[in-house]
């Protein structure tokens, strides 16, 4: 059947995409996916003013809620978010939950000591290694603040690997494991998602985020639940090498994904 749900794709109410909502539905309609789920970007106290990671909740809302009504017949919709987790902001993903009514939650960690790896001067004049155990182990530490009940999957659980120096040239699960398997642990004891996203495809890694070895570590320690997306902020990015994500998770043994709405996941097989 292959991949036909995209549950990571931002449009113009994210402050780093300038495309309309509907382009990007209608790409993905156009695609024959049976569901996507928008999850615009809401990354709190960022450490810098270009672009702006807020999110105008209402109009978002609004906007999706109309595409959702116009365009019930021929695809399904979600309204989700990508929270940016950080040790202080746990109440505040509570009380948005307690406000909104979202169908999905990505909880993903684009900030470590008020930098971001997105950027060369997280890395300067220290080791590559040094950084990505700083970004795992921040990740790991983060999560224990946060209410699983929260969020859904964990968003690029690598996303540091995405923009280190060598990128993953001396990456690999092998070497960062210590870091790793804690992350992986708390997913699979609190009954959280990992997410495949397919933008390390995107950005030449030539596997996805997180890399293969992960999954399959994943799935050695029990880990069931995976959820897939695109990380898409244009239309020509839709659906991103689900063909070859599709390959991986069948080659790991995985037969289902999961997408959700009004927070409630249901097995789609792959």
């Amino acid at each position: 059947m292959g991949i036909l749900y995209d549950f990571h794709l931002h449009s113009a109410f994210s402050g780093d995409s300038e495309t309309p909502s509907v382009d990007m539905l209608l790409r993905a309609r156009a695609l024959g996916l049976r569901g996507i789920c928008f999850t615009e970007h809401l990354d709190l106290d960022a450490p810098y003013d270009d672009p702006d990671f807020s999110l105008d909740f209402s109009a978002y809302f609004s906007g999706i809620s109309a595409l959702k009504e116009q365009y019930s017949s021929s695809i399904q919709i979600g309204i989700g978010m990508e929270f940016g987790i950080q040790p202080h902001l746990p109440d505040t993903l509570t009380e948005l939950n307690q406000t909104f009514s979202f169908d999905f939650i990505i909880a993903s960690q684009h900030f470590v000591r008020g930098m971001d790896p997105y950027y060369p001067d997280f890395f300067e004049g220290r080791p590559e290694r040094e950084c990505y155990e700083e970004f795992f182990r921040a990740e790991y530490d983060t999560l224990l603040r946060f209410s699983p009940q929260d969020y859904d999957t964990l968003g690029h659980m690598d996303y540091v690997v995405r923009y280190g120096p060598n990128r993953n040239h001396d990456y690999s699960y092998q070497k960062y494991a210590d870091c790793i398997d804690p992350i992986l642990r708390f997913l699979i004891d609190h009954g959280k998602c990992l997410e495949l996203n397919t933008g390390g495809f995107k950005y030449g890694l030539g596997e996805p985020n997180p890399c293969a070895d992960v999954f399959r570590r994943y799935q050695e320690l029990g880990g069931e639940l995976v959820t897939i997306g695109s990380d898409a902020h244009a239309p020509d990015q839709i659906a991103y090498s689900f063909d070859k994500a599709a390959q991986l998770l069948d080659a790991l043994g995985f037969r289902y994904y999961t997408v959700f709405e009004q927070r409630k996941g249901r097995q789609v097989r792959l």
